[in-house]
């Protein structure tokens, strides 16, 4: 109950009105629910819609994410994008602990939405493939290159990197070797024109692809066996891709867009017309330009070198001296072709004959050095085999007489009868005389002996001659 004042002829007058306890209960429970709703709302926000919970929640998922893509390898295979990523995560977490909530919001929608192009990136293929690099590691006359992309040509350097979409091209009487990463070599001869289509690897794998289109070219390659399974080396030329795992061999394209391999030893299967057409080692195979089969025959036979042995070292006392070589004789062979030079690319010649009519050859005149020799074999029509693998020699100049030394001789006497002990060392290879008796050597050229003297011998004379014939001449007196 209540009373409410009431104005009545000048004055206030007092009125009475009666609420029902119902009513009032009712009012009570209301405002009670209401205010625990408004709490609820209010904490439902605080909880969940406020910028602090939102950044609160976002970083927490930026977290994970950024954990998945660490699995998923991104530290490792894409480090920039990595340390973007720990870079706008930190910063989420700086402003969060600041109490910059919005601030770290706006970060970790950054974060998230790095995160997701960063998966695109992780998921794809060619993100995981990394490009490649081959050198030119020797070079001989007009060699040019013409870059992916360029429209001009320059002039090759030793040492120059090609990667994909790069041209190589030969002038008359010149010739490169390439060298890719995998170890494989070719050597691109005059007259030709090469262009890299693939050079590629892929980082989970590491399976290397390369792909090498020739046009009218000679080129000779030498391809390793691949370490990771699944690599490949292709080489296509007009109407054939040859699929190359470990091979030696020779291809060329003529004018009229012929191929013709040629597989000293290997594994090779060439795809030509539709059809598989495998090479076998020593045989050569010409295909026209639409795949088909020309001809297929044996390979000329490559000689096996024999003379100078591989790593044989000749001392001289003469600054040019003649080397003679031999080679095992091939049956069909009409000719052979020798080539001796300075470097194992056979790029710096000091001799190049391609008409010897016998097994062997005498080279004259070759000063001290290092050199490279191989043989190939020539038919009577011309045709000539794939060349020997190299073999390398040394010659040494060498005029200074050879090193003694020797400890004093040690002399015991006995009565009548007279022994020495000789003890000392000379430069190993040498032939040592000891007052005419030749003197027993050990590898190191040590020498240790214990012999008689004859009467009245009260000298020794000492006579070594070194491998090059320089001679030391010693005479030590007895005491």
């Amino acid at each position: 109950m209540a009373r409410r004042p009431e104005k009545e002829k000048g004055r206030f007058r007092w009125r009475t009105i009666v609420i029902p306890f119902s009513t009032l209960q009712f009012w009570i429970n209301f405002m009670i629910v209401m205010a625990v709703i408004a709490a609820v709302l209010v904490g439902v926000y605080y909880q969940f819609l406020s910028p602090k919970a939102q950044a609160r929640r976002l970083i927490a998922k930026a977290e994970n994410g950024f954990e998945q893509a660490i699995v998923m390898g991104v530290k490792e295979l894409a480090f920039e994008d990595y340390r973007n990523l720990q870079d706008s995560l930190f910063g989420a977490h700086r402003n969060y602990d600041d109490r910059k909530y919005n601030e770290a919001l706006i970060l970790a929608e950054q974060t998230m939405s790095s995160l997701e192009k960063t998966y695109e990136l992780l998921r794809g293929e060619e993100f995981f493939r990394r490009e490649r690099a081959a050198t030119f590691t020797s070079l001989r006359g007009d060699v040019q290159i013409q870059q992916a992309g360029s429209m001009g040509w320059e002039s090759a350097k030793k040492g120059m990197k090609l990667k994909r979409g790069d041209r190589v091209r030969t002038r008359s009487g010149s010739s490169c070797v390439v060298q890719f990463d995998d170890g494989s070599q070719l050597t691109v001869k005059s007259d030709s024109l090469v262009h890299i289509d693939e050079l590629s690897e892929d980082v989970r794998t590491r399976e290397k692809s390369s792909a090498i289109k020739l046009l009218v070219s000679d080129v000779e390659a030498s391809i390793l066996r691949p370490t990771a399974k699944g690599s490949r080396f292709l080489i296509e030329t007009p109407g054939s891709v040859a699929q190359i795992r470990k091979a030696r061999m020779n291809i060329s394209v003529n004018k009229d867009n012929q191929t013709e391999y040629k597989l000293l030893s290997g594994d090779v299967s060439v795809s030509a017309g539709g059809k598989n057409v495998n090479l076998a080692a020593n045989e050569v195979v010409r295909l026209a330009q639409e795949g088909k089969v020309v001809s297929r025959g044996k390979l000329l036979a490559v000689p096996e070198l024999l003379q100078p042995r591989n790593l044989d070292w000749r001392v001289s006392a003469r600054e040019k001296i003649p080397v003679n070589f031999a080679w095992e004789r091939i049956r069909e062979a009409s000719t052979y072709h020798l080539m001796v030079a300075h470097d194992r690319y056979f790029t710096n010649l000091v001799y190049d004959n391609a008409r010897i009519g016998g097994a062997g050859a005498q080279v004259p005149d070759l000063g001290a050095g290092v050199y490279y020799w191989r043989v190939s074999s020539v038919d009577s029509r011309g045709r000539e085999s794939l060349f020997s693998p190299f073999a390398v020699f040394r010659l040494v100049h060498d005029q200074t007489p050879p090193l003694l030394t020797m400890n004093d001789p040690i002399v015991l006497a006995q009565g009548t009868d007279s022994k020495v002990f000789i003890t000392g060392a000379v430069e190993p290879g040498s032939l040592l005389t000891i007052n005419g008796s030749r003197t027993p050597l050990g590898p190191d050229g040590s020498f240790r002996i214990f012999t008689a003297l004859g009467s009245n011998v009260s000298r020794l004379d000492i006579r070594a001659v070194d491998p090059a014939g320089n001679v030391l001449a010693q005479a030590r007196e007895l005491r």
